[in-house]
Formats: structure tokens, C-alpha cells, sequence
């Protein structure tokens, strides 16, 4: 009898497995420490710098669909907390913390982690964000010496400072997206 790929695919059942339950506790665990009091960015100032990636944003539906089931919304503490966590250097630096929700769409945008993924089963099919509602946490006044990808070679030019660094959280996951500055 082999061995190997059994107890490879076991192995891999329980690192999902892990990181399910790791993932679901970060999302559900107790409010510790709000950074600050969410605000909403223009959405028309926003989309002006994000059109170069391909990207556009909207308002929120006055009368949403329904979340898939399975899916809620989260609250926007937990998308600051979820980026905060995520990208700490920058919650670090950071003059303030601000957050806003939109719905975004790209057809441009077609990698994403397999984290995001598998969580939203909405962007696991269409493969694109299309009118995903999302939280866009910003970090103002940060300094990010290794580039806000963690690439030496997509630093930012001259001393690392950066007037925003913005982390894009899936309002009915809690996953990270993706990170722009475009200021």
C-alpha cells in the first residue's frame, strides 16, 4: 500500500482545515481596540487615481442583494483590524486609519490568492471583481522603504513616503484583496 499520496491529500485536508478555523476565529474573535473612526473617501476622487489600473468603484446599493449564503458582511472595525494585521508596518507609520466601502470592479484584475478564492465563491467563478462589495482601509503619511508590495524593486522613489497606502478587504469575507497607492 502507498503511503505517500495518502498522506499527502490527508495532509493537505488538514492545513485547510487549520486555516479555516484559524481564518473564521480572526473574522469572529472580540473587537480589541478600534484604530479609528471609519470615513467615507469621494468615490469620484478615488476612481480618477484608480482608472489606471483598470479599476472602478461605486457607490453602495441603497438596496443590496442579498450575500450569498454563507456570506455576511463584516463590520468595518474588522476590515481595519484584518488589515492591520495584515500589513502591521503600515498600521505602524501610519498618521491615520480610515476606511470606506464600495463596490469594485475590474476586468483588468484576474490573480488573486487562493485565500480569496476559496472564500468568496462569487469571485471563485467569474474569476474578476464585478461589483464586489469591498472595504478599502487606508493608511495616511506612511513610509514603505521596501515598496508596498514587499519588493525592493517596486520601491517608491526618493525616501519611501507615501501619502496613502490602501488595502483592498472583501466586505463579505474578511480577505485581502489586493494594495494600491496612486498618491
Amino acid at each position: 500500500m502507498r503511503k505517500g499520496p495518502k498522506l499527502l491529500g490527508l495532509s493537505l485536508i488538514m492545513a485547510g482545515m487549520l486555516l479555516g478555523a484559524v481564518g473564521w476565529h480572526f473574522n469572529h474573535a472580540d473587537d480589541a481596540g478600534v484604530v479609528e473612526a471609519a470615513v467615507n473617501v469621494p468615490a469620484s476622487e478615488t476612481n480618477k487615481g484608480l482608472q489606471q489600473y483598470g479599476i472602478m468603484l461605486d457607490p453602495p446599493d441603497s438596496h443590496p442583494s442579498p450575500p450569498q449564503p454563507g456570506l455576511s458582511k463584516i463590520t468595518e472595525d474588522r476590515a481595519i483590524r484584518n488589515a492591520s494585521w495584515s500589513y502591521p508596518s503600515l498600521t505602524k507609520e501610519a498618521s491615520s486609519v480610515s476606511c470606506s466601502y464600495s463596490l469594485m470592479s475590474s476586468d483588468t484584475m484576474l490573480t488573486f490568492s487562493a485565500e480569496a478564492l476559496a472564500a468568496n465563491p462569487e469571485l471563485r467563478k467569474s474569476g474578476r471583481l464585478n461589483r464586489t462589495p469591498v472595504f478599502i482601509v487606508t493608511f495616511k503619511n506612511v513610509n514603505v522603504k521596501g515598496g508596498l508590495y514587499g519588493s525592493a524593486a517596486q520601491a517608491v522613489p526618493g525616501n519611501g513616503s507615501l501619502r496613502e497606502a490602501n488595502v483592498v478587504v472583501d466586505a463579505l469575507t474578511g480577505v485581502m484583496l489586493l494594495t494600491y497607492s496612486y498618491r
